[in-house]
């Protein structure tokens, strides 16, 4: 259900319920083995999965602003059942390893992962917010500048996924999610800068037992690009151009689990439309 008032000319109100389901990925459906031997684990397929259900509403508010822009805010809530998750679900015993030579390393027991349906639901609310500002509105000089920026509070109730009864936010939702881009677009030019930050989050349960976080990460893209003519567009790309690092851990920060670097990436192209 979606419904709209136009409060004034400039200002409407939204609002919208549904209830929906999302089918697990076909890769998950699957039966296959596949072995991790460093990790002494088989991950299994599970053609049982059923699909994870979700009933959800909200309600916002959005003004319309003089040279395309826009200021919206939203709530929402939504109560989702049947998650799909990685559980530790049996063992095989005495597994012969192999190395590289043939040689025998070792005999090991084997724990053996699926995908299932979480029992139980959990429910997610929480605010959204939404700004396109366009600088040419409040003085000309500032003409083809501008702002486009969102924000997401989540407040999720806890679940209890772990196995030593250790209360977790549900798997990869962080409380704060922040976007923002300031462009220039003007003629042949436009300029972009965006800086996206996801606050900390549950990345998985750890052999049913523990929690493994993501600390918060923020990243600075940038692109240009220059309309030679008609046809022929020049453009540069940055992505990460600060060269943020991904870290992680195990239920406080002095058990790291992950450093990453994956660095800048610079691209210089020519788009041709004809």
């Amino acid at each position: 259900m979606n419904v709209h008032a136009e409060l004034t000319d400039s200002l409407v109100l939204r609002a919208a319920a549904s209830q929906t389901l999302i089918r697990p990925a076909l890769t998950d459906l699957a039966y296959k083995r596949t072995a991790s031997i460093g990790n002494f684990r088989y991950t299994d397929g599970n053609p049982g999965l059923k699909p994870t259900y979700a009933d959800q509403w909200e309600i916002g508010v959005e003004k319309y602003l003089g040279g395309g822009g826009i200021l919206a805010a939203s709530y929402f809530w939504k109560k989702i059942k049947g998650v799909v998750q990685s559980r530790l679900t049996g063992e095989v015993p005495n597994v012969t390893v192999y190395n590289a030579n043939g040689t025998v390393n070792g005999v090991y027991d084997f724990d053996v992962y699926q995908p299932v349906n979480a029992e139980g639901s959990y429910k997610v609310s929480g605010v959204e917010l939404n700004a396109v500002i366009p600088f040419g509105m409040f003085a000309d000089w500032a003409e083809g500048f501008g702002v486009n920026a969102n924000a997401t509070f989540l407040d999720s109730s806890l679940t209890g996924q772990s196995d030593l009864g250790i209360p977790t936010s549900p798997i990869g939702l962080a409380d704060n999610t922040y976007n923002a881009t300031l462009f220039y677009d003007r003629g042949p030019l436009s300029l972009r800068v965006s800086y996206n930050r996801k606050g900390a989050y549950v990345e998985r349960i750890e052999r049913n037992m523990y929690p493994v976080y993501r600390d918060a990460y923020g990243q600075f893209d940038v692109a240009a690009s220059y309309q030679v003519n008609r046809n022929f567009r020049v453009e540069l790309q940055g992505i990460n151009v600060g060269n943020a690092k991904t870290t992680g851990y195990t239920m406080d920060p002095s058990f790291p689990t992950t450093y990453e670097l994956s660095g800048s990436r610079i691209s210089l192209g020519v788009r041709a439309q004809f």
